[in-house]
């Protein structure tokens, strides 16, 4: 198998830069494509591919798709996606251009995550291509909608009924089996009187720390000790961050916070000014939620984390978007208590949430068994299981885990600019998906 990947790795490269060139942030749905034209055309990408090197393919409406080969009454699948969060600024390389610099290929979704769905694609193939014997089929899933609202998986699991059990490449190794409830929560308040002094925007999705923000006065403003970030160009004042992924606060730096602190002085209209004071005092550095008194811990996955991802503020209304990361032992109703009752003393309460809950298969499960011995006989490093605050696919399935595709050394690049996958990388990354999916249905 080894040797087979090896000599094909320049079409694994060329597949994967072929689908990182699709820029398929979710767009406004058109008929025929409910998330977007840009990602409709990476899933019929992606299914051209698969359909080119030989696997049955389905497309489930242009929402979902898969790739299969094998015979078989069971399915091992593979669950990646093609959806990208946006791509934010800062970047050296095009950030849809898959340029290949340094060996490695620059992109939006390089690791997170159309380079490992690639991977795990090029594994099924090589197993295809060598003649292994095998008693179930490999299924290779191509989500579109991961980023903002697994519509794909649901609409999946309504149409294709066979127990989805297998593993997502999008997390890391040696393993994930435990994944912390994701909440997204929205503050509203709605003004009494009409705010016709600043309009402030900033942050794309409350799953990124936000690398932007802006404040439009309606006159010139004159701020002082300013913070690093912090540009004032007339009656616009601007706050530069530093992007992460929501799961990861602690390795951003949020650019809402940098705008509130600088601002919330010189803002008059009494409802603004409390929405911004609220986020001083509630908010500020501390992505652990201690300031806003919903902080958490326990030993199966760790603390609770918080971002402010996203704010708008306009004549008639305040808008602010928390991407919150709690604990197994937790529950989501706690921490919306939690909010509403420090909110509402700013004027701002809970106007919608959505919740996943989270995931824990146990160590002693024989998929957690077999994908550890793999991890172990493919990379020669030692196999234990970890927990993260991300959300994987792997809540959408039966049975399943989140496998890899990044090592605990390697640089944090996904949801920032100049997000890249090395191309040993990859080509090692189609090794571990090839033997584990032959472990898995032999």
């Amino acid at each position: 198998m080894e040797k087979f990947i090896d000599e094909n790795k320049q079409r694994l490269v060329e597949i994967t830069q072929e689908i990182i060139r699709i820029p398929s942030v979710e767009d406004n749905p058109t008929e025929g494509a409910p998330f977007g034209e840009n990602v409709k055309n990476a899933l019929l990408l992606a299914l051209q591919i698969s359909k080119d090197l030989g696997f049955r393919t389905v497309n489930i409406d242009n929402i979902v798709g898969y790739a299969e080969f094998g015979e078989g009454k069971d399915v091992i699948s593979v669950l990646g996606h093609l959806d990208v969060v946006p791509e934010g600024t800062g970047w050296t390389y095009p950030p849809y251009g898959a340029e290949i610099h340094d060996g490695k290929i620059y992109g939006r979704g390089a690791i997170d995550d159309k380079g490992p769905t690639m991977a795990a694609l090029f594994g099924a193939y090589t197993l295809k291509e060598t003649g292994a014997k095998l008693s179930k089929r490999i299924r290779i899933v191509f989500g579109t909608n991961e980023e903002t609202g697994w519509k794909c998986m649901a609409h999946f699991k309504n149409v294709v009924h066979d127990p989805l059990i297998g593993f997502t490449p999008d997390a890391e190794f040696p393993l994930i089996n435990r994944e912390k409830g994701i909440l997204n929560v929205t503050l509203r308040s709605d003004f009494n009187s009409k705010n016709e002094e600043v309009k402030i925007t900033g942050g794309n999705r409350p799953n990124m720390v936000p690398d932007y923000a802006k404040a439009e006065f309606n006159d010139e403003v004159y701020l002082k000790d300013l913070e690093e970030g912090v540009e004032v160009k007339g009656t616009i004042v601007e706050a530069h961050g530093k992007s992460a992924h929501g799961a990861l606060p602690e390795q951003g730096v949020n650019a809402i916070v940098k705008l509130s602190n600088a601002i919330v002085d010189v803002v008059k209209h009494p409802e603004v000014k409390k929405v911004l004071e609220f986020i001083v005092k509630h908010v500020g550095t501390d992505v652990y939620g201690g300031l806003m008194g919903i902080a958490n811990v326990d030993s199966l996955s760790g603390k609770l984390t918080m971002n402010l991802g996203v704010i708008e503020i306009n004549e008639s209304s305040g808008i602010l978007t928390f991407n919150i990361r709690y604990p197994i032992s937790d529950n989501f109703e706690r921490i919306i208590y939690g909010f509403n009752k420090v909110a509402e003393v700013y004027g701002l309460k809970v106007s919608e949430y959505r919740n996943q809950n989270p995931l824990y298969v146990k160590e002693d499960s024989e998929l957690v068994k077999i994908l550890l011995n793999v991890f172990e006989k493919t990379t020669g490093r030692k196999g234990y299981t970890l927990s993260i605050g991300g959300g994987t696919y792997a809540r959408a399935m039966d049975l399943g885990v989140a496998f890899g595709p990044t090592f605990e050394e390697m640089e944090k690049v996904e949801h920032m600019a100049n997000e890249y996958i090395a191309i040993d990388h990859l080509v090692n990354l189609a090794k571990i998906y090839g033997n584990a999916l032959y472990e898995l249905a032999k």
